[in-house]
């Protein structure tokens, strides 16, 4: 009876593993599956930490929370509409100057590389490109997946004024999930995550302004077409760590190979002083107010969420490193006695001593 009894047990405790086991495969499963939605999920809460930035900065009006929000996110509807309005004219005349100028940029780069016939190599190749049968299909696929883009930044962008609008009922329902004895501890994490989001995301728009701005100036001195064009675009490129400054050179050099003599190298020299005043000047400014991210890490950080979640896992692989970055300090370095070595026990050694 004794030895039934035990094997029951034994039995038991088996099916428990396995159980177990089987519903963390589920969960691991069911995760990467929806790791996109997860990942669109973080970029709401990018959105909403600049809102309830900007929120914070309306602080001093005798307004609720909400209120704030909506003027905060008004506040950005206005400044690019205003942007479109101002620039918009300019920014579409450049941009046809440059696509009427293509053709001659194309063959004078060619020229630089030693084909004399780029751009008919390029026009034949798209045409090839065009003429294959399973081109509709693949028109499809590429209209299927913009139109995906752009729900999933509508998505993003309504998700965002939704966390800003009342973030403290999603902060309560997340803390819920954990046990009472852990709940002010992540509770507080996640204030701490918040913040440094809210100081990262500040601090990359400011850098995003000036360089931007600076850009275009320098552009502008050298007389270069399109400055204005190229300046916002330098400014946007800078969201993309690493990677981003050096794609934004590529249309600039394009353009000033067009111009031929000497620009090319103007503008080379322009864009490597631009990229030195900021890791230099600008970001030593910002990281004292914001989270000193490693460049060691943010460089393998954004190159891993680049090769296992694509496109947006270089755009968000940044703020969520500086995101798990703090989670770890201050839910496992600092309650363990921070990042200090501890002394050596040495009582032990006087015990043995006496």
């Amino acid at each position: 009876m004794r030895d039934l009894d035990r094997q029951r047990r034994v039995n038991s405790s088996a099916l428990r593993v396995i159980l177990a086991a089987a519903a963390v495969i589920a969960i691991a499963l069911l995760a990467w599956n929806t790791v996109q939605v997860l990942l669109l999920a973080f970029g709401s809460v990018v959105v909403a930490a600049v809102l309830v930035s900007g929120a914070n900065l309306l602080a001093f009006l005798p307004l609720d929370h909400r209120w704030r929000v909506a003027l905060a996110a008004a506040a950005a509807v206005a400044v690019f509409a205003g942007a479109g309005v101002l620039l918009g004219n300019q920014v579409k005349d450049q941009l046809a100057g440059l696509a009427v100028q293509l053709p001659d940029m194309i063959d004078t780069l060619g020229r630089y590389v030693g084909i004399l016939d780029l751009w008919d190599r390029l026009t034949e190749y798209a045409e090839r490109l065009i003429l294959r049968t399973d081109a509709p299909r693949n028109i499809a696929g590429y209209t299927s997946g913009l139109v995906g883009a752009v729900g999933g930044l509508a998505l993003v962008l309504v998700g965002g004024v939704y966390l800003a609008w009342a973030p403290g009922l999603y902060k309560r329902g997340l803390v819920a999930l954990f046990p009472p004895e852990l709940r002010a501890r992540f509770a507080d994490a996640l204030d701490r995550c918040g913040e440094a989001l809210q100081h990262w995301m500040l601090g990359q728009l400011l850098t995003m302004v000036v360089v931007g701005v600076a850009t275009t100036i320098g552009l502008t001195i050298i007389g270069v077409p399109s400055a204005v064009a190229l300046g916002i675009v330098a400014g946007l490129f800078e969201f993309i760590p690493f990677v981003g400054p050096i794609l934004a050179v590529v249309p600039a050099v394009v353009v000033a190979a067009s111009e031929g003599g000497t620009m090319v190298f103007w503008v080379a020299g322009l864009y490597l002083l631009v990229q030195q005043l900021e890791n230099n000047l600008i970001v030593p400014v910002v990281q004292q107010r914001t989270v000193h991210l490693p460049p060691a890490l943010g460089l393998f950080s954004l190159l891993a969420m680049g090769i296992v979640f694509g496109p947006l896992g270089v755009l968000l692989g940044t703020p969520l490193t500086v995101v798990l970055m703090v989670a770890v300090r201050e839910l496992w370095i600092e309650p363990n006695g921070g990042m200090e070595p501890r002394p050596p026990d040495t009582s032990l050694e006087r015990h043995e001593t006496r």
